[in-house]
């Protein structure tokens, strides 16, 4: 990225200065989300009205915008840093989904510095009949959190983070042993909360991505992150949220206050039974050590590719189905195995030997294999210490250059391909240990022929067969989908052209090339799932399509899920894309 210029802060500047300062009517949206929340049919609240909302919450009502409308170059540079892009209030890291949603900005933000910020935007909504949507970093795929003619509320500013040496959850009868645990507020990034974690010795369970929220659509709709085998999952993680209901009620929930709400919560989805403005989570001590293995195995025939991918199938259940092991392998038209795995807690000849049992044979083929793997090994602490890679690998990741920017702000290089993204695809299958063990020529086809059509990630950190016991315990006490638990991984495949903006001259999506790659997406796809019938799907990265979307993203709990929704949300006030009861209308 290159260096940003002085004209580029002003451009920046100038797009803040728009979203700041109340309009006396509201602003005109040209384009809408077709699924992520219809505007609402009622009339438009009076301007006098949303005075008296601006004056409820200190001044803080502004206007947004999509900040790639009549956009500087410099500030289509800009849109390439996810942290800038958290900075503006309508900025969403996707520009929409072929036949799906388009991004759309709310004409009016509440920027939330408080609970009771957020208590007086839903009692507003609710009572003049707004669609409510928020916005923490903006990650999600399916737009489920943009609408026109909506009330935005925005929790970037709410960044609090609170570290507990001895935490007891409200309502917790005497002899609970409290836990060392980290609070943060509903701004919160990974990235943050992961430094506070280190400086104090210790770790808490979350995303790979530093830019995604620690307080938002991850952590409640269960949240995998790179250590997910052996720490559990973000929702997992949870020991006690606070969250402000659809009747503007403040609730404080964990395993003894409101456990059923607590339930939902950890793994129902995010803006689905309300707004959560802070959340506990549970500390660990900090990992030894990790090792980072990247690299590939290219396969020098079609024939040798399909032995290579069986290869794989047989030997994860043996080498790698357990807690030590994380991230993902590719697969590709390339024919190459692409290596981007950790092994936590492992010493390094451990960890190479067990990649060994897999590569070694392959060595002793140069004809068909090209073996080329490379392993890093680091003390845990560096791994989200930006001068470590700055001296050990600077291209692993990307600093934030921005002049005044902390020091501290970095992203993985490997994350860039997700910012500006149009999608055409997205879709995720759960893939179980024991399909691997007892029919791997038959997924190895399913995997061979998906290949030959498009790209995918087989991600282990996403599967929680080989979970450690301890986590295993926390998550299944969660709303997660039970299939995961027998998952050896996520399959991921997508399809998007990046820094593609509708409505932008000259930058507009390509139709004809977005029904191309949709319908590569979808062949492929059917090929996985034709070979695993009843497989679920990650709710976080699901198909915008996806079908019997309940079943595939919650198994048997969402019935219990459903109960939970109607007894706290029974007019169906926050309803988001293919979240717990959206299948019903609004009362």
């Amino acid at each position: 990225m290159t260096d940003i210029s002085r004209r580029a802060l002003l451009g920046s500047a100038a797009v803040i200065a728009a979203a700041t300062g109340l309009p006396a009517a509201p602003a005109s949206a040209s384009t809408g989300s077709t699924a992520a929340g219809a505007a609402s049919g009622a009339r438009w609240p009076a301007p006098a009205a949303w005075r008296s909302l601006d004056s409820q919450v200190g001044g803080r009502l502004i206007r947004t915008q999509l900040p790639w409308v009549n956009a500087t170059p410099e500030t289509f540079e800009l849109l390439k840093n996810p942290f800038w892009n958290e900075e503006q209030p309508g900025a969403l890291q996707s520009t929409g989904w072929y036949k799906a949603w388009t991004a759309v900005a709310s004409p009016y933000a509440v920027r939330a510095q408080s609970t009771a910020d957020i208590v007086a935007a839903v009692n507003f909504a609710r009572d003049n009949d707004v669609k409510l949507v928020v916005k923490g970093t903006g990650h999600d795929y399916l737009g489920r959190n943009c609408a026109p003619r909506s009330l935005l509320v925005w929790t970037h500013d709410m960044r609090t983070i609170t570290l507990h040496d001895a935490f007891l959850p409200k309502g917790a009868p005497a002899g609970t042993t409290p836990v060392e645990a980290m609070t943060v507020e509903a701004g919160t990034r990974w990235l943050e909360a992961y430094k506070a974690a280190t400086d104090a010795g210790r770790f808490v369970a979350g995303g790979g991505c530093t830019s995604v929220g620690a307080c938002g659509g991850f952590t409640f709709g269960s949240g995998f992150g790179p250590f997910s085998k052996r720490y559990g999952t973000g929702s997992g993680g949870i020991v006690q949220a606070e969250i402000v209901t659809a009747d503007g009620k403040v609730h404080v929930v964990n395993e003894f206050s409101e456990p059923d709400l607590f339930f939902a919560v950890r793994g129902g989805g995010g803006s689905t039974y309300g707004i959560v403005s802070r959340v506990t989570l549970l500390m660990h001590p900090i990992p030894s050590t990790v090792g980072i293995i990247t690299g590939s195995v290219t396969a020098s025939s079609d024939a040798a590719y399909r032995e290579l991918i069986q290869r794989f199938c047989e030997f994860y259940p043996v080498g790698l189905d357990n807690w030590h092991w994380g991230e993902s392998v590719a697969f590709g038209p390339d024919n190459e195995l692409g290596f981007r795995l950790t092994f936590l807690d492992m010493p390094e000849a451990e960890g190479r030997a067990v990649l060994e049992q897999f590569v070694g044979p392959l060595r002793e083929r140069p004809e068909d294999f090209t073996v080329a793997p490379s392993i890093d090994f680091l003390d845990f602490k560096n791994l989200w210490n930006p001068e470590f890679w700055d001296e050990h690998d600077p291209d692993f990741i990307t600093r934030d250059p921005r002049p005044g920017a902390p020091e501290h702000q970095f992203w993985w290089t490997g994350n860039q391909g997700e910012l500006g993204s149009y999608w055409s695809g997205y879709q995720s299958r759960w893939i179980q240990t024991e399909d691997l063990r007892i029919r791997p020529a038959e997924i190895a086809d399913a995997f061979f022929d998906a290949s030959r059509l498009r790209s995918f990630i087989f991600q282990v950190n996403k599967g929680l067969s080989g979970e450690h016991e301890e986590a295993r315990a926390r998550d299944e006490q969660t709303a997660l989908n039970p299939q995961c638990f027998g998952a050896s991984a996520l399959v991921l495949m997508g399809a998007a052209q990046q820094y593609r903006y509708p409505g932008v001259r000259g930058k507009e999506p390509s139709v004809p090339l977005a029904r191309e790659l949709a319908d590569t997406v979808n062949d492929a796809m059917d090929i996985i799932k034709r070979a695993t019938p009843g497989a679920g799907s990650y709710s976080t990265e699901a198909d915008f399509f996806l079908e019997d979307w309940q079943e595939a993203q919650w198994g048997s709990n969402y019935a219990r899920l459903l109960r939970i929704k109607r007894r706290y949300d029974p007019r169906n006030f926050f309803r988001v894309h293919h979240g717990v009861g959206s299948e019903q209308r609004k009362q």
